[in-house]
């Protein structure tokens, strides 16, 4: 009896717990989950059929990590991505690079929602939620699918996947303690099934002292997932989350700081302290990050006819929330030289009392930014016998609004609100001061078209179009350096895509893909002056890949020769005030090797080893401008900041049912912190060890039990882990030198132990 793909994919749609939206041509949303073994390499690899490069990390890995890590932490080992975290709690910021790529141009969808930042195109962790409910990770170093709904991705993507309510009814616990008093306390009810409709409720606490530096991190979370069968092929899956954080945000060190002081120098005081600019500096109890976000996505399939189903995912993103780094500043009338405020009912100097801390002279002035951003994607597949066709069409409206509100301090210099919903301070006419005060809206849309084409049993040609329209609409209300003012930039771009797979044998694959991307310049170039600003261009990319996938039952390899061409490369930095900046390094060529292998050994052991080489060279030089004047930086035929050219891992793991353990280590070459490779940070090899028991229980109350430990990097290295600020240039040339870089601290060694149950 002889299946349609469509059959195939509603049946998999239809099934129960653990089993994600199926996938024959790509899709943001997920794999089925049993395409592979997983045990064959310990859950960090399994048997991909996608016409590109794709990797997936199942849950048996993600359960046998460190038991407070966030989904991008799990993806350590996993070809391609470079990561750096600021802590083990899996609260803390991140950054990473894929194939050369900073994390903020890496598309990052949850159940096919997107998650990065509608501005900046950032990633942050509070809109990660608990690891206990995610099923797998998938990422497609690459390119990202042709339905994901990005407008930040010039290359690759990176899709969590939600476990499923299961049909029994059950709970399931977890209780973490670890390194720096940090805990966590997780819950998940399943309600079971009843006419059809499943659900689970989890909630989470999460709480730990800083590893370096005053302050601590801690956070809540609730979320919620219903799945309903209606029969026939049609589903709907409604996933709502809550995150509450109350964060104090680490400090970044330079390479000269990091080499005098060692990595636990933290350059924000434990006590606050005038500076001579008026401000005071460098105050851990300033350097905040409360945040809030919900998000809802309703993920409906439904059998139109035996060849025809239809998709639609709408989604909703609200967030509100600050961070800030560690000064408060000072209000006289020389701050709001061009601005529209009336400071003349403020105090004019920061004073201080005779106990040394500050009057209301000086204000805390968080960097506070808003989000309401509602998006649909809808998608229709039609299976014609050898052709899958898809046509699909996203819409989303962002509306971002970016403040920088007063608040006065107390007496022992911290924020009277950490929250800024009060306690603003107001000028002689009555109106809120503000630092920044813009709000941008971004419709998006995109439109494509896709064929897959199975034109013998053993090759598959797959061909598509998308049409993407994004609008960036700016009004800047006016602030203390700036007056009102509208503004607004239109950007669209034709993308094709191309794929040809060959099954030479059972064991034996071929593929070669080919895509357009298109990545929007972030919202504030509508608001910046000069270089950056409003005409910048879109970043812009042609990526070829070429692979071979050799799978059997107990091994799997896949090897992928990537080439990334780049046009109008944008890079992320931070100007002298500490404001986000861009900076053009134009063209730019990625090009290496990614190596995948994993299988299984004799006596319950198995092994996963990965290998990734990437030149990421800059085809011209940069010209910056100081005082007017133009100068020429030697950046052609340099590495780009931030991107090692090699990086080894392997775990070996061990799982007889009653035991298990695992053991890694990643080694990652130098990289540089800024684009005349004029300041380096040395390579590093760090290791991971995990283990845990699996309690004998009754099985009448407890289902089963596992206590599990980690201990991350066992060896205690001390280390740069990533790049934080990138700098053009960290030398002198024709008497401009753009600063030193700042660098993510390596995590020093981590313990944690975790108590586990389902009911």
């Amino acid at each position: 009896m002889r299946f349609t793909r469509i059959h195939l994919a509603l049946v998999a749609a239809s099934m129960g717990h653990g089993v994600a939206m199926a996938d024959t041509s790509g899709t943001d949303v997920g794999v089925i989950g049993v395409q592979g073994k997983a045990t064959a390499g310990g859950g960090y690899m399994v048997q991909e059929d996608s016409i590109k490069g794709r990797s997936t990390v199942t849950k048996e890995a993600l359960d046998k990590q460190t038991a407070t890590g966030n989904a991008i932490d799990k993806l350590k080992y996993t070809p391609g991505l470079n990561i750096s975290s600021e802590d083990a709690t899996g609260l803390g910021s991140f950054r990473f690079t894929m194939r050369g790529l900073n994390s903020d141009q890496v598309g990052m969808s949850i159940d096919g929602m997107p998650i990065n930042d509608s501005g900046n195109y950032a990633l942050y962790a509070n809109l990660l939620g608990d690891p206990e409910n995610i099923e797998q990770i998938f990422v497609t170093q690459g390119s990202s699918e042709a339905d994901g709904p990005h407008i930040g991705s010039s290359g690759g993507n990176i899709g969590v996947v939600t476990i499923r309510p299961t049909k029994e009814t059950g709970a399931f616990v977890k209780q973490v303690v670890g390194s720096h008093a940090t805990t966590k306390t997780f819950a998940r009810l399943n309600t079971g099934e009843v006419n059809g409709l499943s659900n689970w409720l989890s909630v989470s606490h999460t709480e730990g002292q800083k590893w370096r530096g005053g302050g601590a991190e801690r956070a809540d979370k609730v979320e919620w997932n219903s799945f309903f069968d209606m029969g026939g092929g049609n589903t709907a899956n409604l996933i709502l989350k809550y995150h509450e954080q109350e964060n104090t945000s680490y400090s970044q060190l330079t390479k000269a700081q990091f080499q005098q002081y060692g990595r636990s120098y933290d350059p924000y005081p434990q006590t606050p302290a005038l500076g001579s600019n008026g401000k005071i500096n460098s105050y851990y109890g300033l350097a905040l990050n409360p945040f809030q976000t919900f998000t809802g996505v309703l993920n409906t399939q439904f059998k139109l006819a035996d060849n025809l189903a239809l998709s639609v995912i709408p989604y909703y993103y609200w967030g509100n929330g600050s961070g800030v780094g560690s000064s408060a500043y000072a209000l006289n009338s020389g701050s709001n030289a061009g601005g529209v405020f009336d400071l003349s009912n403020l105090p004019t100097g920061a004073q201080y009392n005779a106990d040394g801390t500050p009057n209301n002279g000086v204000y805390y002035r968080p960097s506070r930014t808003q989000t309401w951003r509602p998006g649909i994607t809808t998608k229709l597949n039609w299976d014609l016998g050898d052709h899958s066709l898809q046509f699909g069409y996203w819409y989303e409206r962002a509306r971002q609004s970016q403040t920088q509100p007063f608040i006065r301090l107390k007496s022992n210099g911290k924020p009277e609100s950490i929250w800024p919903d009060s306690d603003y301070v107001v000028d002689a006419n009555g109106n809120t001061v503000q630092g920044r005060d813009r709000f941008t809206v971004t419709p998006a849309q995109k439109v494509w078209a896709q064929d897959t084409w199975y034109f013998t049993p053993d090759w598959t040609l797959v061909a598509g179009l998308a049409y993407m329209n994004v609008k960036r609409d700016g009004t800047n209300h006016g602030s203390l350096t700036e007056q009102p003012e509208k503004r607004s930039q239109t950007y669209t771009k034709l993308l094709p895509n191309a794929g040809l797979k060959y099954q030479l044998d059972e064991h034996d694959q071929l593929f070669y893909s080919l895509s357009r991307n298109m990545r929007v310049p972030q919202n504030y170039v509508l608001y910046d002056k000069g270089a950056g600003s409003i005409d910048a261009k879109p970043e812009t990319s042609w990526n070829h890949e070429l692979g071979w996938r050799y799978t059997k039952d107990d091994m799997t390899v896949a090897a992928t020769l990537f080439y990334m061409q780049f046009e109008n490369r944008q890079v992320s930095s931070k100007d002298i005030n500490g404001d986000f900046a861009d900076i053009n390094a134009g063209n730019v060529d990625n090009k290496g090797l990614e190596l995948e292998w994993s299988g299984l050994l004799p006596h319950h052991f198995n092994f996963y080893t990965s290998y990734t080489y990437t030149r990421a060279e800059q085809k011209d030089d940069l010209t910056v401008y100081n005082a007017g004047k133009a100068i020429l930086l030697p950046t052609a035929g340099k590495q780009f900041a931030n991107v090692p050219k090699n990086m080894l891992a392997a775990n070996i793991g061990y799982d007889d049912g009653l035991f298990y353990g695992t053991f890694g280590g990643k080694y990652t070459s130098k990289l540089y912190g800024d684009l005349t490779n004029d300041e380096a940070i040395s390579g590093r090899t760090v290791f991971n060890l995990g283990a845990g028991i699996y309690l004998p229980v009754d099985k009448k109350v407890v289902k089963d039990a596992t206590l599990r430990l980690n201990v991350d990097n066992l060896f205690d290295k001390k280390y740069l882990d990533g790049v934080y600020t990138t700098k053009t240039n960290s030398a002198t040339y024709g008497g401009f030198r753009d600063g030193d870089p700042a660098y993510i601290v390596g995590l020093d060694r981590t313990v944690t132990v975790s108590l586990e149950a389902n009911f």
